[in-house]
This record gives C-alpha cells, sequence and structure tokens, in this order.
C-alpha cells in the first residue's frame, strides 16, 4: 500500500514509552490544530507502529510495565502527554503489536487493562501434517536445481521434508 509507511520497533527489556515518542517524532509533523498539538504522518496517509515482541519489557516494582501504560493511555485516549505535560492528539497513527506467551523465558504478562481495550488475534504453530507439503514444495524447487546431483534428488524432498520437521519437533 502506497499510502502506508510502516515502523517497526524491536522491544527488550528496556523498551520504554520514550522509544515509541522518538520513533513517532522521526516519522510525523507535529501541528497544531484546533485541540492542540497533533502528530501526523510525515510523507504517506497513514502510519503503523509495528512493537515486535512488545511483552519483553521488564516491569517494574509495582509489576506495571511503563511502555504498556504509555500504549494504553495512547489507544484509550488517541494521544499521549507529552514531557511539557501537554496532550499530543494523534491522527491517522495505528499501532499493531506481535508477542510469544508469557509462558517463553524473557517474557512477562500484558495488563488486562490494556488487553481490554485492544484487539487480539492469536495463532498458533502449525502442526506438522500442515507444514510438511509446504516444505515438500520449497525443498522441491531447490532439490530440482542441477547443482544438486542434477535435479534428481526432487523426487526425495517429501521425505528430507518430513525429516527437517520431525528434527524441528524435537529440537522443540
Amino acid at each position: 500500500m502506497k499510502s502506508t509507511q510502516v515502523a517497526i520497533i524491536h522491544c527488550n527489556a528496556q523498551t520504554s514509552a520514550f522509544h515509541v515518542i522518538q520513533k513517532l517524532k522521526q516519522m510525523c509533523s507535529q501541528s497544531t490544530g484546533s485541540h492542540g498539538k497533533v502528530f501526523r504522518p510525515r510523507d504517506c496517509q497513514r502510519l503503523i507502529i509495528y512493537l515486535k515482541d512488545i511483552n519483553l519489557p521488564k516491569p517494574d516494582k509495582y509489576n506495571t510495565i511503563q511502555l504498556i501504560a504509555f500504549l494504553q493511555q495512547m489507544v484509550c485516549y488517541k494521544g499521549f502527554y507529552d514531557e511539557n505535560l501537554e496532550f499530543v492528539f494523534l491522527e491517522r497513527i495505528q499501532v499493531v503489536a506481535s508477542m510469544n506467551p508469557s509462558s517463553t523465558i524473557g517474557r512477562h504478562r500484558l495488563s488486562t487493562r490494556f488487553t481490554a481495550n485492544v484487539r487480539i488475534c492469536y495463532m498458533e504453530y502449525p502442526s506438522n501434517e500442515e507444514l510438511t507439503p509446504v516444505y515438500a514444495e520449497f525443498l522441491k524447487t531447490i532439490l530440482s536445481h542441477p547443482s544438486f546431483a542434477g535435479g534428481a534428488l526432487a523426487n526425495s524432498s517429501k521425505k528430507l521434508a518430513q525429516f527437517l520437521i520431525d528434527l524441528y519437533s524435537n529440537v522443540r
């Protein structure tokens, strides 16, 4: 989509609201409207801020994740308070995030106050039966290349795919 731009933030244990505000300042132009300060996408019609691994930031001693509290403010009020305690409205900016389950090492639970205000989509890992035809076709293309025994290995792509998927499942 030509009118949409995606800005990616790779979260880690130290990611905070500062990093999101910094990215917004890079990607948006600031203007003053009838309601006050407004951030709008600079080079496009719509800006998507993609937060990868949103549940990696570490909670403080009160079990609050600053990044999540900030995002909750952005989602609920369509803006945030800047360093001068002036409210900044956001226009045509969407926040998308991904995460692994909080049971994974180094991940933390998101507050229910936040998750109650956002849309959540859950996808499970594909089963071995679903992965086999995908990997078999992928390997068939690679193994049919003349540099692999003149393309004679293409017929064994399904067996190799099954072996690789079984190996992956055992390691996981």
